[in-house]
């Protein structure tokens, strides 16, 4: 068909993020990331004035925040999080650098303050939008913050995170200054060998326990704290769908797609404890990280009664072991961007063959070229991060890829540095 294919050629010279505008409805929040704007002028010059510049940011925006107690613990977790992490992160560089000094090695690494503040502004501006949304009933509460008996208000459970951090990442800075990646420790035909990389410089890849047990740690701060916050927008089109049909989570069953840790998968189970959840991930060290996570959260908020069983299930996103039309839900998060292009097309593929008819499927990843255009020149310098596939995922028309498997448009919403697209899959 000529016209269907000038169609496409004509989706393809565009930005993905532009494309998408007259594909999906479009969340508020799209509109409110691509006029969010930073200033670098202002930390660029004496740590005194950026102080003061990021201080007067951050007043700004709890001050235009409800002060009802929900908002005000909110802001209070949130906000001695995010510096937690950023210190952690500016320990992390401190403590790299030190050790190059003591091996005889030159160079500092080095983060500019601009650069900071900005991740700081973001992270504000990405509670404030978390908050919203839990006011509005969206979804719930971090179920983290709400239990003060949660292993991370324990000082030597976080001393041991930030110690076992501060290894790791004296050696992913090391490798990345160096632009030098170590090859997995381990050869196996049973993965794709796109898969075979040591992502973000990470010791062992997705291929071993301590891997898998320093990786939240790790990405919340690379975010200061923003990652869960981003994540949760995946929750909104699930809310949406719930609530246009009236279902009963009781009879909703979802699957989510390399599911990694499980850690968003416990704010899916929080939010609805009754859904029968099935979470599939290749690395079975992951998968494993993933039931215990699981576990944690049903004995912590004490969700052991009345909850449905979750399903692990160790597979590839690009041969999944479950029949057609066998989930109401499907969705994954952060899976496309570490994806080669028929990797990513066969994932979509499979993730709309085993949607049900009616069904919805979310997928949230990094965002692309157009979605905040402001951003588009150096979006994709996180390659340095030893992620080879994310120069084409930022150019590649993930919501077409759904599309050509038969399902329809329907939400986007944006967070920060993360998109979400979500999809529903005709009826009869």
């Amino acid at each position: 068909n000529i016209n269907l294919r000038d169609t496409k050629l004509a989706l393809w010279q565009r930005k993905p993020g532009q494309a998408e505008d007259g594909m999906f409805q479009q969340h508020p929040s799209v509109a409110a990331w691509r006029s969010w704007y930073f200033s670098d002028a202002d930390y660029d010059s004496t740590p005194e004035r950026a102080a003061a510049a990021l201080q007067r940011m951050i007043g700004s925006v709890v001050a235009s925040s409800p002060t009802d107690p929900t908002s005000v613990a909110y802001w209070a977790y949130h906000s001695a999080r995010n510096l937690f992490l950023a210190l952690q992160g500016v320990a992390s560089v401190t403590y790299t650098d030190a050790r190059k000094a003591l091996r005889g090695e030159s160079g500092t690494t080095f983060s500019p303050v601009a650069t900071g503040g900005r991740l700081v502004a973001e992270s504000y501006e990405c509670f404030r939008q978390d908050l919203d949304n839990i006011r509005k009933g969206v979804y719930k509460l971090p179920w983290d913050m709400t239990n003060p008996s949660h292993r991370q208000y324990n000082p030597l459970f976080v001393l041991g995170s930030s110690l076992r951090f501060l290894t790791e990442a004296d050696k992913t800075l090391s490798r990345r200054r160096k632009s030098q990646a170590e090859p997995v420790w381990m050869e196996s035909a049973m993965y794709p060998d796109y898969y075979m990389n040591t992502f973000h410089y990470q010791t062992d890849g997705w291929l071993s326990s301590a891997s898998a047990a320093i990786y939240e740690t790790s990405t919340e701060t690379l975010f200061i704290g923003r990652q869960d916050a981003m994540q949760r927008n995946t929750l909104i089109p699930i809310h949406a769908w719930l609530s246009e049909g009236a279902r009963d989570e009781a009879e909703v069953s979802l699957l989510e797609v390399a599911c990694g840790t499980g850690r968003f998968h416990t704010f899916i189970k929080d939010n609805y404890p009754q859904m029968s959840t099935t979470a599939l991930e290749l690395s079975p060290y992951y998968l494993q990280a993933a039931r215990q996570n699981v576990k944690y959260w049903a004995q912590l908020t004490g969700n052991t009664r009345n909850l449905s069983a979750t399903r692990f299930v160790q597979a590839a996103a690009e041969a999944i072991p479950e029949p057609d039309n066998s989930y109401d839900v499907v969705l994954s998060v952060y899976l496309f961007h570490e994806m080669p292009r028929h990797a990513q097309e066969a994932a979509a593929a499979e993730m709309a063959r085993v949607l049900k008819p009616g069904g919805l499927l979310v997928f949230t990843d990094s965002i692309q070229l157009g979605d905040r255009p402001v951003l588009d020149a150096n979006i994709a310098k996180f390659e340095a991060f030893n992620e080879p596939h994310y120069p084409a995922y930022v150019n590649a028309h993930i919501g077409q890829m759904f599309v050509d498997n038969g399902l329809q448009p329907h939400l986007k919403s944006l967070s920060s540095a993360t998109k979400t697209l979500s999809f529903r899959k005709p009826s009869p």
